[in-house]
């Protein structure tokens, strides 16, 4: 029998391209599973399926790796794999069945790559009998994102290993207290972004605008304090209110598109609150309330999830 572990996605409530540079994030993790699961394969090879990147039972070795490079969609879990093996000082020559399926979209700012990964480390660990703490689990899933998408802050690992709202911060993290979740209605625009090429365009504008940017930062902070103590509060018209004003600050330092600022305005018209969600320019957008409609009527697709407090587990 295979070992079998999934991971929730997440969503940036508050605090986007602000924990590249230590400040706070506000992060909840949302019901669309990754799931994962694991065989001893009984040789050295490996056999990859995954759903969302229509890989299908590719067969490698340690060794083809390298050449698998030319391949992105399926370098990035080779890699991934070989950190893990390396992490965890398991024998290489011990091959693995893999397969991968997400309820969350890829490339979309809802943390796949860090489902996939968490779901990942804590599948392989237990098909070789480790036990391993949530954090260590969180960690190296940080590692295999920066496989992915070279700085990353961190902020998703720890969010899907752990679940439920947090704030995140360098490496560490606190659990929110909410009386009760938020409905939230997520919209796609469908248009794929890269993460990491986000992140470095936001790091050249710092460079050139290192004042500027410096305000930005310190606006970011004073949003997540005041979006925590909404939340907290139950609040949800004050919390949509610096929801808007986050997307605002985010079209100016140039990671909105016109696909989410359409979204966002039509959400708006009967929630108190939206925004987009995670790198930007493309992926998702989120709101406050039942907005599908809305979404749907500006040309968005609409994905049903709620805020859960699960994070990685194993499955039978």
């Amino acid at each position: 029998m295979p070992t079998k572990a999934s991971a929730p996605a997440k969503i940036i409530l508050l605090g986007e391209h602000a924990a590249v540079y230590g400040n706070p994030v506000l992060v909840a993790t949302v019901d669309l599973r990754t799931y994962v699961a694991v065989k001893k394969s009984g040789d050295e090879k490996f056999s990859l399926s995954n759903e969302s990147t229509k890989v299908k039972d590719l067969k490698f070795t340690f060794a083809e790796i390298p050449w698998l490079k030319k391949k992105w969609s399926t370098v990035l879990t080779a890699e991934a794999i070989e950190r893990i093996y390396s992490s965890l000082d398991i024998d290489e020559k011990i091959g693995l069945d893999i397969e991968i399926k997400s309820q969350a979209p890829v490339s979309s700012g809802l943390g796949s790559s860090a489902s996939a990964a968490s779901a990942l480390v804590l599948a392989i660990s237990r098909e070789f009998d480790l036990e391993l703490e949530k954090r260590r689990i969180a960690k190296i899933s940080w590692d295999i994102e920066n496989i992915v998408h070279k700085k990353s802050s961190g902020v998703d690992p720890f969010s899907v290993t752990f679940g439920g709202v947090i704030r995140y911060q360098r490496g560490e993290f606190e659990k929110v207290s909410v009386k009760e979740y938020p409905e939230i209605t997520i919209g796609n625009t469908g248009v794929i972004s890269d993460t990491g090429e986000i992140v470095e365009n936001v790091m050249k504008l710092k460079e050139n605008f290192p004042r500027f940017f410096d305000s930005y930062l310190k606006l970011m902070i004073d949003i997540v304090n005041y979006g925590q103590e909404f939340l907290e509060h139950g609040n949800m018209e004050g919390f949509g209110e610096i929801m808007n004003i986050n997307h605002g600050l985010l079209s100016a330092i140039g990671v909105s598109s016109p696909e989410l600022d359409q979204l966002v305005w039509a959400a708006r018209r009967k929630s108190p609150g939206a925004k987009l969600c995670g790198a930007g320019r493309g992926g998702v957008m989120i709101a406050l309330g039942d907005v599908s409609t809305e979404i749907e009527k500006a040309g968005g697709k609409v994905i049903k999830t709620k805020i859960c407090d699960e994070g990685v587990r194993l499955e039978k």
